[in-house]
């Protein structure tokens, strides 16, 4: 086992709402709940924004995040398989963190910051849920395990050629 060179310095919820979707709810299964199940299929959406922070940190660069964790239960017409969560969630945390001076052999410090300090945050929001499901009509909801490489500008790059060679060629004026 080694530390992390990614370490979380702080983390704070601005925002904790859960609520038993009424609509979505299942009636009680024979077989018991499958609280790892709950999510399969259903649209999690997040917002996620790194920062880095002009401070003079004796422990390396840091970065402030936040993450939205929102399960909405919005129908989309365009999806007829669309699968629901018997809880309506939107989560957002705020954490910093402390990327080590000689991380940058790793990769690059904004990439660390943003996916491995992401990936802490959302442990936050997992453990925040399940916590407040624990004790609610229809059970402990455990988001499923993630990751977050898309957050690194190499894959944000790569994801916006990909887009771009696969859209037609129009000219037409950007919005700023």
């Amino acid at each position: 086992m080694k530390v992390s060179p990614v370490q979380l310095a702080h983390v704070a919820f601005r925002r904790v709402y859960v609520e038993v979707d009424i609509e979505h709810m299942d009636p009680p299964s024979p077989e018991g709940f499958d609280a790892h199940a709950m999510f399969d299929g259903v649209m999690v959406k997040t917002e996620v924004s790194t920062t880095r922070l002009d401070d003079n940190d004796r422990r390396g660069i840091p970065y402030f995040l936040t993450l939205r964790v929102v399960v909405d239960n919005a129908p989309d017409p365009d999806n007829p398989d669309q699968k629901f969560s018997p809880y309506k969630i939107d989560v957002e945390v705020g954490g910093g963190v402390i990327v080590a001076h000689g991380a940058e052999h790793l990769g690059n410090p904004e990439d660390l910051a943003s996916v491995n300090g992401t990936s802490l945050l959302w442990g936050a929001v997992r453990e925040q849920v399940a916590g407040l499901t624990s004790r609610m009509v229809v059970g402990t909801a455990l988001l499923p395990s993630v990751h977050f490489q898309d957050l690194r500008k190499e894959a944000q790059n790569k994801a916006l050629v990909h887009d771009n060679a696969a859209k037609p060629k129009r000219s037409r004026a950007k919005k700023s």
